[in-house]
This record gives structure tokens, C-alpha cells and sequence, in this order.
């Protein structure tokens, strides 16, 4: 209710309007040429011009940058911020993780968008279920949150391309992350689908929760073309944001990423960064607040790593006590890591000399990114969350709230070992490519982006196969790289494995028979740095020419095996067999978990250790990959609320290794390394 001078305001401008609308219907009526549809007009107009008029007298300030501080509504406040990414979290478990982010003292939600999720193809939008962000958002002010969103197009966050959908590879001359037009076109477009979808729950649009805005992601270490940024800049206020933006950038990036007049601000871990990034922002933006957009609470592991990456609880203490009292302002990345569900962790990856570890080029991350944040994998709290509970609190009265923590507290049950499933039934190898979509490729052989399939979209994850009929044996040699993991058959027999990272691969076939290269999409490198070209390549698959005894071999039959949700289906459709007629991998393998009640559904955990290399399906949801082998997470995350009362269907596709009891085991508790 609008009160004091803003009412007597609003008085006036009614009166106003009416008599404007009188006038108009007075004047219309003495020329007798008034007819009804334009007397309703007249009507309907000016109470369109009321509203606006009473908004813009209601219009409350957003947040604002200035004097060193940050301000909302004209309040002087601090920003207190943690990350939790919707896509990495079941639907039903988001009010619980923001009630604990609001509970910690946080007064601010941040999220990135990944843009391959919400249009997987050209033109086709998905905000469903764990995608609705407009509900996420919403769900955000219920708890009495603030939101900064990152709607990329480029977001990083160790997520396949960076959220770049693989689509747009299939233009053979892409640039990424560039002015060049049709990426600049796609953005443009998908833009438009995106942002109307929450820009009217903006707080300058009448207290929304939606404060800030951030243009691209950490891009000074990428590029230093500023007409790029402000394209994307330009893009996000024509489709209506209205509150500030700013830039984030690391200490590699953080000149190369400034744009003029837009608020910069600091990624980092350690006190010694902390320090070099301040002076660079007290040089450039004197007066601004500064805010570190990214406080690093963990890291991310690789498959391969020896160990879960962890930060001790000390070292984050040391580094955040600098960063609230330097900085003043923090958003917590990660504040819940969540989950790489299905195929869409990302991957890091360099060039020649300049190798990541043990003369490795090429590193995918695992499916957990639990991340050693304040919030483990499934949302429990750890002493890094009850440390920083306390040193928050020392600077409550520095800090305005949305709303109040809701009293309502979700109470998730405890996680459970249900008991071991026995895979009983499964499809062969040639059954399963039965599924698959495939096609005949003239010539060399191509990447899966590449492929005449999705209507022109190509294959985005998965696996692909190519096959070819050979007439004599001889050494083969496989140039360039193939990425990123590949097995070799002739005639279903596995002769050879190779990855990425042994480029011109080569082996000998000892006679004819069918030849099969069996090519994993381990994931896309989601980083790198300005002189590097690693983004741009990374169509994943058989994209080399082949030669036995230095004849090249061409025209290929190709399988794709991305397990989407047309692609199960197909799946379901098959004749499984019983399991004592499946002798060698790889192999799809299905049973069943039957709980007897739905106050028995609680999260769990997979013990994959016994098994090779693979993906789990529960009730056609991806859970993931595993590889327990190399390490060095060996669980996988299982949300109870995906569970449900009576039978719940595992399939697992197994590529390499079958365990001799086929039976899949549970855990309470993850095993990360």
C-alpha cells in the first residue's frame, strides 16, 4: 500500500487520467464519430499509462555499486553469496539447500546457466523440471534470498564446453566465445528464449529478488576482444535486464575482462592472489566495493587423481577471515557443488609443453562435485559450514535481507544401504547397437558433432561406434588424435585401447573380419587460456584418417549411442536375455531394487568398485559415469527422491570390465578418494 507522499502522488495521477479520458471521450463524442471498440480503447490505453505510472512511483532502487560499498533500495549492505547450481540438484532437494544457504547467514543466491541444457538443439527449449529457473528463482525469495544470476552464453564450471551447446561445433568454422556471426547469432536467439523467462522478477521491477547480473564468465583469461563483451552486454538490455552487471575474473584475466563502467570483481583461493587482485581494483575502481565473485572452498578432482581434492578447514578459515575483512563481500563457489548427472562434466586440457600432470594433455572430471564445499554432494552440512555460520555473524548488522529464513525446515531422512541388486537380464553388444541410430559415412570418418542426426544438431555425449568391413590384416595406424577413449574389436574381440592422449595411435590386425572403433565422449574441455586454441577443438570421435599398410580406409557405418531419452526408450524395446548369455563387454546389464515403502526412499550410495567402465540408468535417469579403476571417486550419487515405491530399474552400460556376481552394491556414505 502506497503511503505519504507516494499516495498523495498517486491521487494526483489518477485524477489526472481520468480527466485526460474525459476529455478525450467528450471531444471524440461532440464530431458523433466515437464508436465503441475506440471509446473501450481509450479506456483500456489509459489504464495501461495508470499502471505504468504507478510502477514507476513504486519502482524501488536496485542494487548499486558506489562510495565502497554496496547498496540496495539506498541501504548500505554487504554481500554474502554462495553457489548452488539448480541443474546439479534434484528438484525436490532446492528448498532444503537454500534454506541452508539463508540459515548460514548468506544473503544472496548465485547460479550460472548452462545454456546446452536449456537448448540441447538448435531452436528446441528445455525449462523443465530440474531446468526451471524462473522456479528456482522464485523459490530463492520464498527463502528470503537475494539472486545474482550468470547466464553466460559461456559459463565454465568444470561443465561440458563450458555450457556451450555441442551443436554449434557442427558449423566446421565456429569460433567460440567471439564476435564471429553465427555465434553471435545463436546467443542473440537463445537470449531471447532465456532471459524473458526471469527478467520481470528483477528487484528494480517491483522487489524481485534478482539484484545482479554477470556479463560472460572470467573471459579476460580467454580473449581480450572488449567488442565481444559489449555485444553481450548490449544483448542481455535489449532482452531487459535492468539491474547491474558486472565482470568476474580471475588473476590471469582480471585487465583483459574489465569493460568500461561495469563493476569488476576478483576470483581466488589463497590470501597471496587475494592481495595481488585488491591492488589491481583499488588502481582501476577506487571507490567501488570490491567483492571476491568467486571464493574457491574446494576443488573439483579429475579421473585419474590420486586423491579427493580437499582444502583443510584451517587454510579456508585463514583465507576467509582475509577475504570478509580485505573484500568485505564473498560469494561462496561452491557453496553446494552437487552433481555432474549424466554426461555433462567438463574436462581440462592443454597443448604441447604444456602438459597438466604425469605427460597427461587431456583430464575429464568425475560425475561428483561435491567439490569440499560447505555442502557435501547430498546437502549435508560440514565444519567448513559451521565455521563460516560463526564468522557471518559477526557482520549480521552490515548486511539487509530479502525476506526471513523460512521456519519451515525440510527434514531429508538419513541415507540408506538398501541391499545388493542382482543384474539377472541384459543385450549384447549387437543388440544394443540395435537401438542406436545409425548411418553410412562416405569417406574419412567423422566426428560425432558432425553427424547427419537430430535433425542437423548432430550427436551431443555418448558413445560412437564405427565399423568397417576389412579384407586383409596389417598395421594400422590412426592419425591424429581420437577423442578421447577408444576400443578396438575385430569381429567383437577387443584387440587394443587408446586415448587421447597417445595421438597417430598404431596396432596390428593379424586378419580380415569386422572392424569396430568404440569412441567415448569423456567430456569437453571447459577452459582455456588467452594464445590457446582448445575450445575450439573439441568434436569429440573418429575424426582421422585410418590406413592399414598405408592404404586409408573410408566409407563408414556409424552408430550413435548417446542414451538420451528417445534413445532408452528404443532401448526398452529389446528382448533382454538372461545373463548367462552375455560373455564379454561391452554390455548393457538390468535389474531391479524393489522397495517396499515410500518412507523407505532415502539417498544412497552405488559401490561401482568391481565393475570397469560405465554409465548407471535408474528409472531412465542418468546417474552418471563411473570408473572406479582409475580413480579416485568410486561411488555414485543416488537421490532417493528418484526412487519410488516398488520396482526401480537399473540398467548399467558396461564397456570393459564385468564383474563376475553382476550385482550392484549400496553404500550409506560416498567413497571420493
Amino acid at each position: 500500500m502506497a503511503t505519504g507522499s507516494t499516495a498523495s502522488l498517486l491521487v494526483l495521477l489518477t485524477a489526472l487520467t481520468v480527466t485526460l479520458l474525459l476529455a478525450g471521450y467528450i471531444s471524440s463524442a461532440s464530431h458523433h464519430q466515437v464508436q465503441n471498440a475506440h471509446i473501450v480503447g481509450s479506456f483500456t490505453d489509459t489504464r495501461k499509462l495508470l499502471r505504468q505510472l504507478t510502477v514507476s512511483v513504486n519502482k524501488t532502487r536496485g542494487l548499486e555499486a558506489r562510495d565502497h560499498w554496496f547498496w540496495i533500495n539506498g541501504k548500505k549492505t554487504r554481500l554474502f553469496s554462495g553457489a548452488m547450481h539448480y541443474f546439479r540438484i534434484p528438484r525436490e532437494y532446492w528448498r532444503d539447500r537454500l534454506i541452508k544457504l539463508r540459515s548460514s547467514g548468506c544473503n544472496v543466491l548465485e547460479t550460472y546457466v548452462p545454456w546446452n541444457l536449456h537448448e540441447p538443439h538448435r531452436g528446441e527449449y528445455n525449462f523443465k523440471d530440474m531446468l526451471d529457473l524462473r522456479a528456482y528463482v522464485k523459490l530463492a525469495e520464498e527463502c528470503g534470498l537475494f539472486v545474482i544470476l550468470r547466464p553466460g552464453p559461456y559459463i565454465c564450471s568444470e561443465w561440458d564446453l563450458g555450457g556451450l551447446p555441442s551443436w554449434l561445433l557442427s558449423d566446421s568454422e565456429m569460433k567460440l566465445r567471439s564476435t564471429y556471426q553465427p555465434f553471435i547469432k545463436s546467443v542473440e536467439t537463445y537470449f531471447q528464449e532465456l532471459l524473458p523467462h526471469v527478467t520481470d522478477l528483477q528487484y528494480s521491477n517491483g522487489g524481485g529478488p534478482i539484484i545482479a547480473w554477470q556479463i560472460e564468465n572470467e573471459y579476460g583469461s580467454f580473449g581480450d576482444d572488449t567488442n565481444y563483451l559489449l555485444q553481450i552486454q548490449k544483448m542481455m538490455k535489449e532482452n531487459g535486464v535492468c539491474e547491474l552487471v558486472f565482470t568476474s575474473d580471475n588473476e590471469q584475466g582480471l585487465l583483459n575482462g574489465a569493460v568500461d563502467r561495469v563493476l569488476m570483481t576478483a576470483n581466488f583461493q589463497n590470501i597471496e592472489l587475494g592481495k595481488e587482485m585488491l591492488q589491481i581494483l583499488q588502481e582501476k575502481q577506487p571507490s567501488m566495493p570490491r567483492m571476491c565473485m568467486e571464493f574457491w572452498t574446494g576443488w573439483f578432482d579429475h579421473w585419474g587423481d590420486s586423491k579427493h581434492q580437499v582444502w583443510p578447514l584451517n587454510e579456508f578459515e585463514e583465507s576467509l577471515k582475509y577475504t570478509l575483512e580485505e573484500y568485505g563481500n564473498i560469494n561462496f563457489y561452491m557453496f553446494h557443488g552437487g552433481t555432474n548427472f549424466a554426461f555433462m562434466n567438463g574436462a581440462n586440457e592443454q597443448t604441447e609443453n604444456d602438459q597438466l600432470k604425469d605427460g597427461q594433455d587431456y583430464l575429464a572430471d568425475v560425475t561428483s562435485y561435491d567439490y569440499d564445499a560447505l555442502l557435501t554432494e547430498r546437502g549435508d552440512t560440514t565444519p567448513k559450514y559451521d565455521l563460516t555460520v560463526e564468522l557471518l555473524s559477526k557482520y549480521k548488522s552490515e548486511v539487509v535481507y530479502l525476506g526471513d529464513c523460512p521456519t519451515t525446515i525440510v527434514t531429508l531422512p538419513a541415507p540408506h544401504q538398501y541391499d545388493d541388486v542382482m543384474l539377472n537380464t541384459g543385450l549384447s553388444m549387437d543388440e544394443v547397437l540395435r537401438s542406436a541410430v545409425s548411418v553410412d559415412i562416405k569417406g574419412n570418418a567423422v566426428a560425432m558433432e558432425m553427424l547427419p542426426v537430430n535433425n542437423g544438431n548432430g550427436q551431443s555425449y555418448g558413445w560412437i561406434l564405427y565399423r568397417k568391413t576389412i579384407e586383409k590384416g596389417g598395421k594400422v595406424n590412426v592419425k591424429g588424435q581420437v577423442r578421447d577413449r577408444t576400443l578396438v574389436f575385430l569381429d567383437k574381440k577387443l584387440v587394443t585401447t587408446f586415448d587421447c592422449d597417445t595421438p597417430d595411435f598404431q596396432f596390428e590386425l593379424g586378419s580380415a573380419g569386422v572392424l569396430d572403433f568404440l569412441v567415448e565422449n569423456m567430456g569437453r574441455a571447459n577452459y582455456q587460456t588467452i594464445g590457446q586454441s582448445i575450445i575450439h577443438n573439441q568434436r569429440k570421435g573418429l575424426n582421422n584418417t585410418v590406413t592399414i599398410d598405408d592404404v586409408a580406409l573410408s566409407d563408414w557405418s556409424v552408430y550413435s549411442l548417446d542414451f538420451t531419452e528417445d534413445h532408452l526408450n528404443r532401448i526398452k524395446k529389446e528382448k533382454f536375455s538372461r545373463i548367462k548369455k552375455i560373455k564379454a563387454s561391452p554390455a548393457i546389464f538390468k535389474g531391479y531394487l524393489k522397495v517396499t515403502s515410500s518412507s523407505s526412499l532415502a539417498d544412497t550410495f552405488l559401490d561401482m568398485r568391481g565393475w570397469g567402465k560405465g554409465i548407471v540408468i535408474l528409472n531412465g535417469r542418468n546417474l552418471g559415469r563411473y570408473w572406479p579403476v582409475k580413480g579416485p571417486t568410486k561411488t555414485l550419487y543416488v537421490p532417493g527422491v528418484w526412487l519410488s515405491q516398488g520396482d526401480n530399474e537399473f540398467m548399467v552400460f558396461e564397456i570393459e570390465e564385468i564383474p563376475s556376481d553382476r550385482t550392484l552394491k549400496f553404500r550409506k556414505t560416498p567413497v571420493l578418494g
